[in-house]
């Protein structure tokens, strides 16, 4: 929806003024109606008790709200052609307990990379980061992550970086109106004497919903405020467009997903060859049901068990290799060097499970 001309807001401010319960396009189509004389904004001006409002609320359907939104959305993603930001500040409370933080997205359309970065206040921040056509570097956040980089040698690590050729800016991140306002729905809309505009409708998945325009129809702030079941969400948005400079992880900050499972895949392999060797074995005694072990039974289920051990840990870990008897079950960590094996072996009805 194209935003009002200033005469046409004074003509509805005017309008509500004089306690016309009309709408201004219906003052207009009405000439013997008394508001007919307001049509001509200079007898207006002229007039030295009429008085002027600075703004006037409109109540929009559904229909009508995305309409509306559908312009601000075109404006908006022309004004942010080259690149976009937003940054804002929420608020969280529930149950007499309160916390609160920022968060900021950056759009680069020129080198196309995008971030995101999130902090609670106090904590230290986190930043994504998505180069198009490349991946996505998501920062290195649990303990089990960090042991593991610091087993491998590299604790200056903090991104880790996913491949994905087909990752872009559009499908990956939203555009600045879906940011606040995932989904539109009916409210009012309230155009100011500065030819700024207000939108305030409900969403489902933020609450009350406010967006700010500006004279061009582009979104420049945004609030929401949600509450549900005692707990309170609140967010605000403030929005700036233009060429972003948005910094990519170098190589000496960043590891690839593979190497990272791999590391924490090593850094358990201690219970992940314990849980092969004594699950397998448990299955072998189950198979024989009370008779002798097969030894090529107990291999085929302890192999079965080392192959689920490693599609869990992400990395094949976990050795098997066939012994008098049986198997030995074993991993040797290529970071530390350090090794660990079980040997599982049939003793007439029995499977013996020994550390090696």
């Amino acid at each position: 929806m194209p935003v009002l001309s200033r005469p046409a807001i004074l003509l509805a401010a005017a309008t509500v003024a004089a306690g016309l319960l009309v709408a201004p396009g219906a003052a207009l189509a009405t000439p013997s109606t008394p508001a007919a004389t307001l049509a001509s904004p200079a007898a207006t001006l002229a007039s030295p008790g009429t008085a002027l409002a600075a703004e006037t609320t409109t109540e929009l359907t559904a229909a009508e709200m995305k309409a509306a939104i559908a312009t601000v959305t075109e404006a908006t993603v022309a004004a942010g052609a080259k690149g976009w930001a937003a940054q804002g500040g929420f608020s969280i409370s529930a149950g007499g307990s309160s916390l609160t933080g920022w968060q900021r997205l950056r759009m680069d359309r020129v080198r196309w990379v995008a971030d995101s970065t999130f902090a609670i206040t106090g904590s230290p921040e986190s930043r994504s980061v998505l180069k198009q056509g490349a991946g996505i570097y998501d920062p290195v956040g649990d303990g089990m992550s960090r042991s593991a980089l610091k087993m491998m040698g590299r604790p200056a690590v903090q991104y880790v970086f996913e491949a994905d050729k087909s990752v872009t800016l559009d499908k990956a991140a939203p555009g600045p109106v879906e940011l606040a306002a995932p989904t539109i729905a009916a409210g009012t809309r309230t155009v100011h004497e500065d030819g700024t505009t207000d939108y305030r409708f409900s969403d489902p998945t933020v609450g009350d919903v406010t967006l700010h325009a500006d004279g061009s129809a582009v979104l420049t702030a945004a609030e929401s405020s949600l509450t549900d079941d005692g707990l309170t969400v609140s967010m605000e948005i403030d929005y700036n467009y233009g060429e972003q400079d948005v910094p990519v992880p170098v190589a000496g900050e960043t590891i690839d997903a593979k190497t990272l499972t791999t590391g924490i895949a090593y850094l358990n392999m201690a219970s992940s060859v314990k849980y092969a060797a004594t699950d397998g074995a448990a299955a072998t005694r189950k198979a024989a049901k009370g008779g002798k072990i097969k030894v090529a039974t107990l291999r085929k289920l302890v192999g079965k068990e080392a192959a689920a051990a490693n599609k869990s840990a992400g990395a094949a870990v976990v050795k098997v290799k066939n012994i008098t008897s049986g198997v030995r079950v074993h991993a040797t960590n290529p970071w530390t060097k350090q090794s660990v094996a079980y040997t599982v072996k049939a003793s007439g009805k029995k499977v013996v499970v020994k550390k090696a």
